[in-house]
């Protein structure tokens, strides 16, 4: 356990290094703690109490970010893929149309964080799929209004109403990341350093692309032109944990 925490505390480390991400110092850590460990079991909470005490102040910090991350699930997953499918197709079909001829782009909607003190920002991967070592342009936290941002949807003719419009769009259908391609790829929701997505084919699947994609770790084909996906992050299972 406490090699597993040194292991995810290095992670932690280097993410916020990278990110340039600064933990809000105007937060009561102790507070904020006593409230995470509310949703924990009691040997749960023995040992991290225990382990938070003896940390230092990067270490509780660590604490408070890991247990801040979002949480989801593939019943969440297959909940709202059922709950959301007209939505999710309108995103879609409208995200084919926006994308220009010859472009694979990827976007994610980042809302604010209050323990980490960022705000809401745009990860954006762009590739030209006939010439993708000239064209090819990828940044996270990208802030609204920046010049990297307009620099960087110029040519695909999109503006601050194209990212609204998006943002609308993968909000109604409660999702956050939209990839287009032969098989789109929808972002459901981060769970700690993981992710959960869905493919959507153009069509049902053959028999072939179920058996490629249900291998029981990081596609489950789910029904007709579905797959379910799972990745995972820096540190933790690759394979679905559900």
């Amino acid at each position: 356990m406490k090699y597993f925490i040194a292991l995810l505390l290095s992670t932690f480390i280097l993410t916020f290094n990278v990110f340039g991400q600064k933990f809000n110092q105007s937060l009561n850590k102790d507070s904020l703690f006593q409230a995470i460990l509310n949703d924990l079991s009691e040997p749960q909470k023995s040992e991290l109490q225990k382990m938070y005490d003896e940390g230092d102040e990067q270490t509780k910090e660590f604490f408070l970010f890991m247990f801040s991350m979002p949480r989801s699930s593939k019943k969440d997953l297959i909940s709202n893929i059922d709950s959301n499918f007209d939505k999710i197709s309108l995103l879609k079909t409208t995200y084919s149309k926006l994308v220009p001829k010859d472009y694979i782009v990827s976007i994610e909607f980042n809302p604010a964080n209050k323990i980490a003190s960022t705000q809401e920002s745009i990860d954006l991967n762009i590739k030209h799929i006939n010439n993708e070592e000239r064209d090819f342009k990828q940044e996270w936290n990208l802030e609204y209004n920046s010049k990297t941002l307009a620099q960087m949807i110029k040519p695909l003719a999109w503006t601050n109403e194209t990212l609204n419009t998006l943002k609308e769009l993968l909000a109604g259908a409660n999702c956050i990341s939209i990839e287009n391609g032969n098989i789109t790829t929808i972002g459901f929701a981060r769970s700690g350093m993981g992710k959960y997505y869905f493919k959507l084919f153009d069509s049902d699947l053959t028999s072939e692309q179920i058996k490629q994609y249900n291998d029981g770790c990081t596609y489950i084909f789910y029904k007709k032109n579905i797959v379910l996906e799972y990745g995972g992050g820096a540190i933790g299972s690759e394979c679905f944990p559900d």
